[in-house]
């Protein structure tokens, strides 16, 4: 389970932030907070994976909360802040704050961020070292390119009669076929979304509903925009991200 703290002076929006959280069925809400304080004496006794911590409260606001947070807790949550202001950011990634979520919330906002924590908490559990990381083979310019595959692909798709992999380092056409390199990424983090989609699940920035109670994805760092999950393949989905 992530143990999970909010912290927010508003009840009516701690009530929403709750309510989103508890339908993902691995967070447990271990505490919640209208002052930063409430989180801080929490915290000395108890202990959580994450905090979603609002920034303009009364008495301590949530920056010097994280600071206090990270110089006293043995072992601190990861703080994601969830606020209504936008001038924070610098200064919550100053304090290597894990996400920055501005409100008001969507449940797919809020998946997104959770989702990105399962990532690391898997990656932090298996203690993988980047030599031991999916080397993904592709010719380009005569030379073979060695892209690692959890951390620089995003996206392989099938295009009429081409496989295209989009990667950080470019789009790269192959000619392995899409059921072959479903296979082959198994067990790296890699998902079949569509007939002509496999998706990184590591870099999957929002969720989006769609008819049919199907969902859009998008990607970190992909040009390809608005990556179908078809009904075929939408259990496998919700399956593999705990939905």
């Amino acid at each position: 389970m992530i143990r999970v703290i909010i912290v927010d002076d508003e009840f009516p929006t701690r009530q929403e932030l709750s309510s989103f959280l508890l339908n993902i069925r691995d967070v447990e809400i271990v505490a919640e907070c209208s002052l930063g304080q409430e989180a801080l004496d929490f915290l000395h006794k108890g202990s959580a994976d994450l905090i979603f911590l609002d920034i303009e409260m009364p008495q301590i606001n949530g920056i010097e909360i994280a600071k206090i947070i990270k110089s006293t807790v043995q072992n601190p949550p990861y703080i994601i802040f969830a606020t209504g202001f936008d001038q924070f950011a610098v200064k919550a990634f100053e304090l290597n704050a894990f996400d920055y979520i501005l409100k008001p919330y969507s449940q797919e906002r809020i998946l997104a961020s959770i989702m990105r924590f399962r990532n690391l908490k898997k990656q932090l559990s298996n203690n993988k070292a980047p030599s031991e990381n999916l080397k993904f083979p592709i010719w380009h310019n005569e030379k073979m390119l060695l892209l690692n595959a959890e951390t620089e692909i995003s996206l392989i798709k099938s295009d009429q009669q081409h496989i295209l992999v989009y990667s950080e380092k470019g789009i790269f056409e192959i000619n392995t076929p899409l059921k072959e390199l479903e296979r082959k990424l198994s067990g790296h983090g890699f998902l079949r979304t569509h007939k002509c989609f496999i998706v990184n699940i590591n870099k999957v920035k929002e969720i989006i509903p769609w008819f049919n109670d199907t969902f859009i994805l998008t990607l970190e760092n992909c040009s390809h925009k608005d990556i179908p999950v078809s009904r075929h393949y939408l259990q496998d989905f919700k399956k593999f991200i705990n939905l």
